[in-house]
């Protein structure tokens, strides 16, 4: 029999606690994302390992088929974000492998990302769509104090400390 949880929908488990949500284990990331892949979610990943300052914007612009244009900046990320509504999909999956290592090397930087898709999320629901940003880290202890005013949570599967141990 399932639970009222087992009911609720992925995309609305996650965005009751804000639009970025955090994972340890990869398979259980792996397993949300064929469910966000049979409900019509377009996803897009990127492995943030070697990211840093220098280069983020750079990584950024491949992933997500920014135009040419794109200033590198974080009101250039904001502005093209705004751009990649699709009504094709039910909403845009960004998900982020290996975050930690990045949030290692500029932990204000990683933060302004994250904060801008929260930010961003909000317009979108407004028009019908859902952006969620899935944040993937090898440190069982990530944090973020406030994106948009909301601290991150972990996924309903992890969401206990002793469900992300090793």
């Amino acid at each position: 029999m399932e639970s009222k949880e087992d009911k609720i929908e992925k995309d609305i488990e996650i965005l009751r606690h804000g639009p970025i949500c955090k994972y340890f284990k990869n398979g259980i990331l792996d397993e949300d994302l064929i469910w966000f892949s049979n409900n019509n979610f377009e996803i897009i990943e990127m492995n943030c390992r070697n990211w840093n300052s220098k280069n983020a914007h750079q990584h950024l612009k491949v992933a997500l088929n920014f135009p040419d244009y794109y200033g590198e900046n974080l009101n250039a990320f904001a502005d093209c974000l705004t751009d990649m509504y699709n009504k094709r999909y039910k909403g845009l999956i960004l998900v982020f492998r290996r975050y930690d290592h990045f949030v290692e090397e500029d932990g204000k930087f990683a933060e302004a990302i994250l904060d801008i898709i929260t930010g961003e999320s909000r317009v979108w629901l407004l028009s019908g769509q859902k952006l969620i940003g899935l944040v993937q880290s090898d440190n069982p202890d990530l944090d973020f104090s406030n994106l948009g005013g909301i601290s991150p949570s972990w996924n309903g599967s992890e969401w206990l400390n002793k469900n992300r141990k090793k």
